[in-house]
């Protein structure tokens, strides 16, 4: 009985505290959709509804997603001085500073994704002018997954914004990479199937991000410890986690979709069922592969 009490004493003592975190939130959700507004050629409201593209429901709602995944990161780390008494305004104030930081890098990472990996169309086209909900499913792929880094890279003490950046541009690297080997080991062409408005195969390669966004968060997040350590962990997960889902990609193939192909219901039969339970399943199975490794 004595601890039901105590518990409710602590809710309702931190109860102001976790009103105040929500309100930020919320405030840096407006500040995200001003930067989302100022940095793309199109008015959201317009597209979203007024004309009811699909294509950008899918590329903002993962954005928005990626902005309060990035939130986790500081709300996540204790504070270096722990002998020093927690004030609120102070909190919000370093908070808010790291998720703003974290909301431009966010917007960096579509920038770099659109001419890195989708670099042989343009991607405001297609999904402005073709409403191609594909290219929508994978730049909202593509924002989890660059949220998920911005929230490691944000994540633990040690270091400060330069090793934030540096690990942020790694990752985005190495989500770039897997990318092109993902499409390399794809019995079709990717780029081409997105092109001809095949939502499957977008979604499909958006999932896949994700997947690999939940692997890097295993290379990245963490304390600071060192250039050498925390590169050499960074390179050792990236290469174990991309050779894992490569791998286990093939394994979903047989085990889940027994007497299909998961390449000819993706490119043929355009069937995002497939799409959908190759990219669910590795991101669940990615997360287990960072609680295990």
């Amino acid at each position: 009985m004595q601890e039901s009490i105590d518990l409710l004493k602590t809710t309702a003592f931190n109860l102001p505290r976790d009103i105040a975190y929500v309100g930020l939130m919320i405030t840096l959700l407006f500040v995200a959709r001003f930067f989302k507004d100022l940095l793309t050629p199109y008015k959201l409201q317009e597209e979203l509804t007024t004309k009811d593209n699909l294509a950008v429901g899918l590329s903002v709602g993962g954005y928005y997603l990626g902005v309060l995944i990035v939130c986790l990161g500081p709300l996540k780390t204790p504070p270096a001085d722990t002998i020093q008494e927690p004030v609120l305004w102070r909190d919000l104030l370093v908070t808010g500073g790291y998720v703003l930081l974290g909301i431009v890098l966010l917007n960096l990472a579509r920038i770099i994704v659109d001419k890195a990996l989708l670099r042989r169309f343009s991607t405001t086209k297609e999904i402005i002018q073709d409403a191609n909900a594909g290219t929508g499913a994978v730049e909202g792929g593509a924002y989890v997954a660059s949220g998920l880094v911005v929230a490691a890279a944000l994540s633990g003490r040690g270091g400060g914004p330069h090793t934030t950046i540096a690990f942020v541009l790694l990752g985005m690297l190495a989500m770039v990479i897997y990318g092109h080997i993902y499409m390399a080991v794809c019995r079709y062409d990717v780029h081409d199937e997105i092109e001809k408005d095949n939502v499957a195969a977008g979604v499909a390669l958006g999932l896949n991000l994700v997947a690999m966004g939940v692997i890097l968060v295993g290379a990245i997040g963490g304390d600071f410890k060192s250039w050498a350590y925390d590169l050499t962990r960074f390179g050792a997960s990236w290469v174990v986690g991309t050779v894992l889902l490569l791998i286990l990609r093939f394994l979903v193939d047989f085990a889940l979709l027994p007497g299909a192909r998961m390449d000819k219901e993706i490119q043929e039969d355009r069937n995002i069922n497939a799409a959908w339970i190759e990219g669910a399943v590795l991101s669940g199975i990615a997360v287990l592969l960072v609680t295990i490794l």
